[in-house]
């Protein structure tokens, strides 16, 4: 009796091109900026890309545009999520009690790259898309301080880039 074998080469990862932004803007006026200077028609989504991290619950921004004419999707994401947590320290007494007992907490949608604040994931259908022609548009934008290409595969915590 023969037996038989599946092999499983036809799946592929998803195929994206992928943009590091770094901006101080607010993410809100960085989809402006962009809607105003590239001609993107960025539209924040009703749900937020929500991960829990130990006991707390971290909420990153996403806005999208579905461009039907050239069958791309934009999606602009941020990287970083910055909460207040109070010690669990018994509070002490003096002048500065109540400032020691507050710290901020800063959470990363992608933790390997910690400094970068948005990303720009480009879906393409077809092969006309050129990331870096938009990479130089996205510099001419005064208010963004630089932006590069990303290679998704090596990065350890790409999945969070799958969101729909």
């Amino acid at each position: 009796m023969a037996i038989q074998r599946l092999i499983l080469d036809t799946l592929e990862d998803d195929d994206y091109d992928l943009i590091a932004i770094h901006s101080s803007l607010a993410s809100y006026r960085l989809a402006f900026a962009l809607n105003k200077y590239i001609d993107l028609r960025l539209f924040r989504k009703d749900q937020d890309i929500k991960f829990e991290y130990d006991a707390q619950s971290a909420s990153f921004p996403l806005f999208q545009y579905h461009d039907h004419f050239q069958y791309n999707t934009y999606s602009l994401l941020g990287n970083k999520f910055k909460t207040k947590v109070k010690s669990d320290s018994a509070p002490t007494e003096g002048l500065f009690a109540e400032a020691m007992e507050e710290r901020y907490v800063t959470k990363h949608l992608i933790p390997e790259l910690k400094n970068v604040d948005y990303f720009l994931k480009i879906e393409a259908e077809t092969s006309q898309f050129s990331s870096k022609t938009l990479t130089t548009n996205l510099l001419t934008i005064p208010q963004i301080i630089t932006a590069y290409v990303v290679d998704y595969t090596q990065l350890k915590s790409k999945n969070n880039l799958i969101f729909e």
